[in-house]
């Protein structure tokens, strides 16, 4: 598409928007970029894809920006431009763009403005010919342009008194996300309600001809799971994550309502009475599958405290419920209702308030969870282990993104019982160790709109088809830095000594002598990582003293005496697992100083030096002759003299780094060694008091803020997104782990990729069930445990789900047998008496 880069604003969106709407009346289409997956979702929702123009539209804003502010805005990062263009102007130079911040925001205001009428011309075209990827479009460069102006909006000053332009196309662009967004919901609620649930021939429930001679449930249940299996994975793929979420809720629920109502009224004759109570089972089985993607926790799932849960879950929970009712009561044989009805009815547990209890029904939907209804449970703590972390990571990997707060949640759940599991595996099948240093990469940029950069937009660390030893160790470096984050003292020690000390040769790089080998085992790296953030002032420090003349001697005083000063802003896991690891090394492993602590600080302090180093191994400096030149490189840099002054950086830094090896020789810095770990210990009796990873478990804004902490370092952002990426992959695993799962056969862990079902598959399976399983006698239901669970129902609406069964059809009487015939009888004379 040809368009006019240079110009005024408005003259340039004019065109823009003339020539995409050429476009789209030629091609039938619109021209879309795909944004970077790493700016996808978030808080403000953003789109995967927008169109072209609004791509096209936002840079030229940024532009707009620059020359307005003569600053970069920070939307774009790939638009960081130069100020010394602003500089050339200032000095006579070439001639830039000039502009203001009240021209600005008239400008953006104006262009968002038309952008918004030519999307309002697309998705009238869009709705006309019914036309979904014209639509989703529409509303993904509605959504970009939405995010954008919220953007300009906290980064424009306004003077006191004035309204920002700005906010009112805002607020426009917001209402036509949301109106796009209903548009989309009601086209897939037209499509499911006049094609999908309409089958004339399955649906005939007064036909008095077996449909399909009784081998199969109807067609519409089958189509309706296919529908809302291949629309959720288009929603997911194309629509921003919450706006996914709420479409494919909207869907479920409306879809809902037509089947719940069809099946409560329906009357099917005796030869379709049994095609009625395999649909039914169908129909709830596969709510259970969809259910936990629009869900946000375990709780919503199966229906705890549904009070207090949103309007559209409690709406879903409801009308799934009146579908498991019309199951028990008109699709249980009759002989087992007759003595179900025969005892005291006043005692049935079904007329007994349900209070906050999980939903009946989930035990049609969830078999494998719940084998029997969970009695006493009013919240999820209540229910077992490893019920509620399978029912946490079922909501967890149903989401359209990761939910990093969610995912913490269950690494600490019930103590770290998926941690530890993780961690034993991972320990088991990785590398040992792993050379530490890797000559840093230019982080490669994405083709997707608003990359950042810094491979926050990487999905896998991995592209192999299984995992390697390398894989496994990036994984027990992850869960490793879990652990540190999350856990108390107790849980360090059940779930990460425990699984690391029954390694042999464990603890060999913590000895003294191993200060400079940089192959780590995995958990030692993690360890490391977790000292990293504080020690840039250090290195510059004492780089610095030494170019100023410091001795060696000198410059490890001051590095002393940094970690003391800077001792408050270390994260207190540190001194926590190093005093643990103090009380259980091996008698052959001598750490610097004595201390676990001092090894650990001073083997993280080396490695950051040697990173500074490689800029120019070879500028050292050494004063004397040649023989005490070749000394000095046979790792004596702690005793020979030092030329820093006359040296680079790069030089000095691994001098330094030689010379930490050698910190606690001679007893030189004895007494600093020891005030150092003085001053550990007594910060650290204010953090004893830790809930460790009940915490993650009893509070959500805990896990965000725990996981906050992780996502703001590089190392635990990569090591989530692998933790994730292999739960996606191996959930089956760790659900056989946890004695939960469908599949009989053994599930081998060592996926990269989440495994992908085939169509046919699909369509014929609900997750490992296949369909009918009612009517092939696959599942055999005890239908009087159902009754033990309480609903709070009353007689009377017993008796109208009873009474709508083909045997109590007064037509239907005289074709009963005498003893089927005593029996409609004296439950009709009990349920109406009652």
């Amino acid at each position: 598409m040809e368009i006019m880069e240079d110009g005024n604003l408005m003259d340039k969106v004019h065109i823009l928007l003339q020539r995409d709407l050429e476009y789209y009346k030629n091609k039938q289409s619109v021209l879309q970029e795909t944004i970077c997956p790493g700016i996808v979702g978030g808080r403000l929702d953003f789109p995967r894809f927008a169109t072209f123009a609004s791509v096209k539209l936002v840079l030229w804003w940024e532009d707009e920006f620059f020359a307005g502010f003569r600053k970069n805005s920070g939307l774009i990062p790939k638009a960081n431009q130069d100020l010394s263009a602003v500089e050339a102007l200032e000095t006579g130079g070439p001639i830039v763009k000039k502009s203001d911040p009240e021209k600005f925001m008239v400008s953006i205001g104006k262009s968002s403005e038309q952008l918004l009428d030519h999307l309002h011309v697309l998705t009238q075209e869009a709705l006309d010919h019914a036309d979904l990827t014209v639509l989703m479009g529409a509303l993904g460069a509605a959504a970009l342009i939405k995010n954008s102006l919220w953007f300009y909006v906290q980064r424009c000053p306004i003077k006191q008194g004035y309204s920002n332009p700005l906010q009112s196309m805002y607020k426009q662009f917001q209402e036509m996300v949301e109106a796009l967004a209903e548009r989309l919901l009601d086209m897939h609620c037209r499509l499911i309600s006049l094609y999908i649930l309409q089958d004339a021939e399955s649906l005939d429930w007064e036909n008095h001809k077996p449909f399909f001679e009784s081998e199969r449930g109807s067609y519409v249940v089958q189509m309706w799971w296919t529908y809302m299996q291949g629309t959720k994975q288009d929603l997911w793929n194309s629509v921003p994550p919450k706006m996914a979420q709420m479409v494919l809720a909207g869907m479920l629920n409306e879809s809902l309502t037509i089947l719940a109502v069809r099946y409560m009224q329906a009357k099917p004759s005796e030869c379709r009475s049994k095609l009625f109570a395999v649909d039914i089972a169908n129909l709830l089985l596969c709510v259970g599958q969809l259910l936990p993607c629009i869900c946000n926790c375990a709780d919503e799932i199966i229906g705890l405290s549904l009070n207090s849960q949103s309007k559209i879950i409690r709406d879903i929970h409801a009308k799934c419920q009146e579908l498991f009712l019309c199951l028990l009561l008109r699709g249980i044989p009759l002989n087992i209702l007759y003595k179900v009805f025969r005892k005291d009815v006043d005692n049935l547990e079904i007329f007994r308030s349900r209070s906050s209890s999980p939903s009946p029904w989930v035990t049609i939907a969830l078999p494998h969870i719940f084998p029997e209804y969970p009695k006493g449970v009013t919240s999820l703590s209540d229910l077992r282990d490893n019920y509620a972390i399978a029912l946490e990571i079922m909501g967890m990997l149903a989401q359209p993104q990761p939910n990093w707060a969610s995912l913490l949640r269950v690494l600490g759940m019930r103590n770290g019982k998926v941690s530890l599991e993780l961690l034993t595996l991972s320990i088991e099948r990785g590398s040992p160790s792993k050379y530490a240093f890797v000559k840093s990469q230019q982080s490669v940029e994405c083709d997707g709109f608003l990359c950042l950069g810094d491979d926050s937009c990487k999905t896998t660390y991995s592209n192999a088809v299984v995992c390697d030893p390398d894989y496994y160790y990036d994984l027990s470096v992850a869960l490793t830095s879990v652990i540190l984050t999350v856990g108390n003292n107790t849980e360090f020690t059940e779930l990460l000594i425990s699984t690391i000390d029954t390694n042999k040769g464990w603890a060999q790089c913590m000895d003294r002598r191993e200060v400079w080998n940089l192959n780590y085992p995995a958990w030692y790296s993690a360890i490391l990582s977790f000292v990293k953030p504080f020690l840039e002032p250090i290195t510059s420090t004492v780089i610095s003293a030494v170019q100023t003349g410091a001795s060696m001697y000198q410059a490890m005083t001051i590095v002393l005496a940094c970690f003391m000063q800077l001792w408050d802003s270390i994260h207190d896991a540190i001194p926590r697992i190093a005093f643990l690891m103090q009380d259980i090394l091996p008698a052959d492993v001598t750490p610097l100083g004595r201390s676990a602590l001092i090894q650990i600080l001073v083997s993280a302090l080396y490695k950051e030096l040697i990173y500074k180093s490689e800029g120019n191994r070879k500028s050292v400096t050494f004063a004397g002759d040649e023989a005490s030149v070749s000394k000095s490189l046979e790792h004596k840099n702690s005793v020979c003299s030092f030329d820093g002054m006359n040296s680079s950086s790069e030089a000095v830094a691994l001098a330094v780094a030689e010379a930490l090896c050698s910190i606690d020789e001679d007893d030189k810095h004895t007494a600093e060694i020891e005030e150092l770990l003085k001053q550990a210990k007594e910060a650290l009796e204010y953090n004893e008091q830790c809930e460790g990873c009940k915490r993650v478990e009893q509070s959500v804004q805990m896990c965000e803020a725990l996981v906050s902490d992780l996502l703001m370092t590089t190392e635990g952002k990569k090591g989530l997104k692998v933790i994730h990426s292999f739960l996606l992959g191996n959930s089956e695993w760790l659900l056989q782990r946890l004695n939960v799962s469908e599949q009989t056969t053994p599930f081998e862990p060592n996926h990269t990729n989440p495994p992908s079902n085939k169509l046919l598959h699909t369509m014929f399976h609900v997750g490992y069930r296949p369909f009918d399983q009612l009517l092939t006698g696959e599942w055999q239901p005890d239908w009087t445990s159902f009754f033990h669970i309480p609903m709070g129902l009353s007689v009377d609406r017993v008796w109208n789900q009873v009474s709508m069964r083909w045997e109590f059809n007064d037509s239907s009487l005289c074709n009963l047998s005498a003893h089927d015939a005593k029996i409609v009888l004296d439950i009709t004379t009990v349920l109406k008496q009652g």
